[in-house]
């Protein structure tokens, strides 16, 4: 089973059994993919227990938990993590069942091809209503996004949940079973 949601910002709570029943049935070879915005590894350094305790937390769960970096990360202390090959792209393992998907790499996870990155340029004007200036970043995910093909595109980041166009899913607290 693979499950993906939007941004936790270290607020796990979504992932207890009360609110995520499903998870009885999981386990360590069944994901849960966290779309940018994880907020686990913030502290600025290793010793904070309130980060510790939530890492351990999530590591003593039934599946394994994968997240793509947002900007809500300590990029410092998550980079200084070993990068290790998983699942055919690059990662880095915070915890052995808690591990960060880098961004621009292809996994190969429970039969899916997942690329993970942000979105792009038409999609934030989507989402924004005017509010976002296209960039770099998101001109070049606009340029892939016109010539890759994909069966869904889910994205985090702007705090809401939505269809866009049926195949383009914005996700924050919802969570979605896609295998």
């Amino acid at each position: 089973m693979i499950y993906i949601t939007g941004d936790c910002h270290r607020n796990f709570e979504r992932f207890n059994t009360k609110n995520f029943p499903r998870q009885k049935e999981m386990t360590k070879d069944d994901y849960v993919i966290i779309c940018g915005d994880f907020g686990g590894v913030w502290d600025k350094d290793t010793s904070g227990r309130e980060e510790t305790w939530w890492l351990n937390w999530l590591e003593n769960k039934p599946f394994t938990t994968l997240f793509v970096d947002g900007n809500h990360e300590n990029f410092d202390r998550l980079y200084s993590y070993p990068v290790e090959k998983w699942k055919g792209g690059k990662v880095h393992k915070v915890r052995p069942s808690v591990i960060h998907l880098m961004r621009g790499q292809v996994y190969l996870i429970g039969g899916k091809k997942i690329f993970s990155f942000c979105c792009s340029s038409s999609m934030q004007a989507c989402i924004g209503e005017g509010m976002y200036e296209p960039d770099a970043l998101t001109q070049y995910f606009q340029d892939l996004e016109r010539t890759v093909k994909f069966k869904y595109w889910f994205f985090g980041h702007y705090h809401d949940n939505r269809n866009l166009a049926g195949q383009k899913i914005l996700l924050y607290e919802q969570m979605i079973r896609i295998a």
